[in-house]
């Protein structure tokens, strides 16, 4: 017993070494001249708009593609935990009865007799984790654990950025419906007065069916139009996971004025790697492969295992718990490969191939980072300058408007430069409506790219 004690001691001594490489050195050092800057976690609050607050909060707690990433983010937490009850022994009950006969005729060469076996017993069996296979393998779903909550964030920042693109759409597309609608009566009106000059003579066909093909025209675009807005809403409801009673039979309601764009940020800080959920779960993903490059190579070393069994055992069932019938046994195994026929060195390889895989896939996710971020916030600047080139152009051919209006009233110019000039104002007005938009995207956009205010050190686990 004392023997077998000094064996396990020895062992619990060992335990804790680790066949695992050294971690991959990461660039973490990179050239550029950005500000720093700070994103609030719910940046859409900066909208000041109530509605679209509602709307993130519900899709936040109801949306299926966030709940599905949830569910594998309780799976990962699972993993972990069962990967850590295998640093303790399992220790199980095992009982048994039996009744039992021979007959004279056996090999024995005995009279018949009749005899019973009743037998408790606990079993206890434990891994000494020699070379850290446990260890490894324990860390290894801990990095995946914090890869999968990472990736939880990134379905957030993803979902909240959806949904405030789309409630933003629907505002944008509500203000071009009101744009179409106010013009399609003004051309209704001017069909009207042609119809009465026609029919006084003072025009001809062709200036009356120009008119009506302009009425024509703004029907067909305000009923394009009026299906887009249909389409978003249903897209929207999708987002927030409405249930299919209120996708089929609600509308969701917006404004019809955009909110105010908030200030964003300028550029970047030095840190950028602690705010981007997506950087953050490649590296915990190439620390779990590193890790499990160490658990492939223990295949390769012996597995000892001790194995302890206590309990009772007696003929007599009133009788089996008594201490005189009490039993132990305690033992151990050593298991290692043999021939293998090359099958421990191909895992290895291919646990190095996940480990290199790994590390291409967390240098794609800081060179996406980085493009987005320039993308985003050269989108966010070429957006305001048009905005406001196309202000100056609506404000240019309302000027035109008026002046062929009155050319045309006062005969000084023909009925077919004033309808160009109707429908150059009119493409002008929707053109505003969409670069406004453009504006209020790009914001989503920039607060999407420098991680919607998530940060690494405060989502780590302990």
């Amino acid at each position: 017993m004392r023997k077998t004690l000094l064996i396990l001691s020895l062992g619990l001594l060992v335990t804790g070494c680790s066949l695992k490489p050294d971690m991959i050195e990461v660039n973490h050092s990179f050239e550029y001249q950005f500000d720093s800057y700070s994103v609030n976690e719910k940046w859409w609050e900066s909208f000041k708009d109530e509605r679209l607050n509602s709307l993130v909060a519900e899709a936040l707690k109801n949306n299926s593609d966030l709940l599905l990433a949830l569910n594998n983010l309780q799976k990962a937490s699972i993993n972990l935990n069962q990967a850590n009850l295998d640093f303790l022994p399992n220790i199980s009950l095992e009982g048994s009865a039996s009744k039992n006969q021979s007959s004279g005729e056996t090999f024995s060469r005995q009279p018949q007799s009749r005899y019973n076996s009743f037998g408790l017993s606990s079993v206890l069996s434990y891994e000494i984790d020699l070379w850290g296979r446990v260890r490894d393998t324990a860390n290894a779903k801990e990095a995946v654990f914090k890869a999968t909550k990472y990736d939880y964030e990134t379905a957030k920042l993803t979902i909240a950025s959806s949904v405030a693109n789309t409630y933003l759409s629907l505002i944008s597309l509500n203000e071009q419906e009101e744009i179409l609608k106010d013009t399609l009566k003004t051309y209704e009106n001017t069909l009207f007065y042609r119809q009465k000059q026609l029919d006084a003579g003072s025009i001809d066909e062709l200036t009356y069916y120009q008119a009506k093909a302009s009425v024509d025209m703004a029907k067909t675009q305000l009923i394009t139009l009026q299906n887009q807005i249909s389409q978003t809403n249903t897209a929207l409801a999708l987002l927030i996971g409405q249930n299919p009673d209120e996708i089929l039979n609600k509308s969701i309601a917006a404004p019809k004025i955009l909110p105010l764009s908030p200030d964003v940020p300028e550029g970047i800080s030095s840190d950028i790697l602690l705010h981007r959920a997506d950087v953050a779960s490649s590296l915990e993903s190439l620390r779990a492969s590193n890790f499990m490059v160490g658990v492939a190579r223990t295949a390769w070393l012996p597995k000892l295992s001790l194995t302890g069994v206590f309990g009772y055992s007696s003929d007599e069932f009133d009788r089996f718990l008594i201490n005189n019938a009490n039993t132990w046994s305690i033992g151990g195994s050593v298991v290692m490969p043999l021939l293998d026929f090359g099958r421990t060195s191909n895992n290895v390889e291919l646990a190095n191939l996940d480990q290199n895989a790994s590390l291409l896939n967390y240098d794609k996710a800081i060179k996406n980072a980085f493009g987005e971020i320039k993308d985003a916030l050269n989108s966010r600047k070429n957006s305001v300058l048009k905005e406001q080139s196309m202000q100056e152009l609506a404000n240019s051919q309302t000027k035109v408007y008026d002046l062929a209006k009155i050319r045309y009233d006062a005969g000084y110019s023909t009925h077919l430069e004033f309808l160009d000039s109707q429908r150059n104002l009119l493409s002008a007005k929707l053109s505003l409506a969409q670069s406004k938009l453009e504006v209020a995207s790009s914001v989503v956009g920039v607060y999407k790219a420098l991680g919607g205010g998530f940060n690494a050190d405060s989502n780590s686990t302990k």
